[in-house]
């Protein structure tokens, strides 16, 4: 088992593409995954607008490697999408962040993922560095997947099934709730004059 001293580091990662592990990425930006707002408001509400839940939307998935003979799969990936094949073009991709051990501690998984840009290196005579391609990839779906390491929490699991969710803080108001009509606030002010 690996020395653990804080979190892990960002330098040992792999993907699997379709189940197949693939290396050799100098650098991998995972997406992000977020909620638009939709702020809705009605006339007899308090003056601050509810925040309701709209899409969700997830970033790209962007992918930078060295030019080699073996990295032609990943532009005839793209090129797939080019020639307006994108449902043939999908894929189930993880990427995987390992252990000082090399094992898993951490993975995300993205749901119908496929590469959207393709970007070629940068060439100069006058500099000494590797070529550089990038591909960005876009995926509908993204979720953190346990990877059953004693490293990301897996002792702390039940037996049988998914961890139980944890039940909201009491105290806590529905700030959602909508108003019922007997319940509307009185919004009308007397005037001082009025006793």
């Amino acid at each position: 088992m690996p020395d653990r001293h804080g979190p892990f580091r960002v330098a040992r990662f792999l993907l699997e593409i379709d189940g197949v592990a693939k290396a050799g990425f100098t650098r991998c930006r995972v997406p992000d995954s977020s909620t638009a707002v939709v702020e809705y408001r009605e006339g007899n509400d308090p003056p601050t607008p509810r925040k309701l839940a709209g899409l969700n939307e997830y970033g790209s998935l962007e992918l930078r490697y060295g030019v080699t003979t073996d990295a032609i799969e990943l532009y005839e990936w793209r090129r797939l999408v080019e020639q307006g094949k994108v449902d043939e073009a999908r894929r189930s991709i993880a990427v995987v962040l390992l252990d000082e051990e090399g094992a898993p501690a951490a993975r995300w998984e993205l749901r119908n993922a496929w590469p959207r840009r393709y970007a070629a290196p940068t060439l100069d005579a006058g500099r000494s560095a590797v070529a550089i391609e990038t591909l960005e990839i876009v995926c509908e779906g993204l979720r953190r997947v346990d990877t059953g390491s004693e490293t990301d929490g897996a002792g702390e699991r039940a037996e049988h099934g998914p961890p139980t969710p944890r039940k909201p803080s009491e105290g806590l108001t529905d700030l959602t709730r909508r108003y019922r009509p007997d319940e509307r606030p009185n919004l009308t002010r007397k005037r001082p004059d009025e006793g």
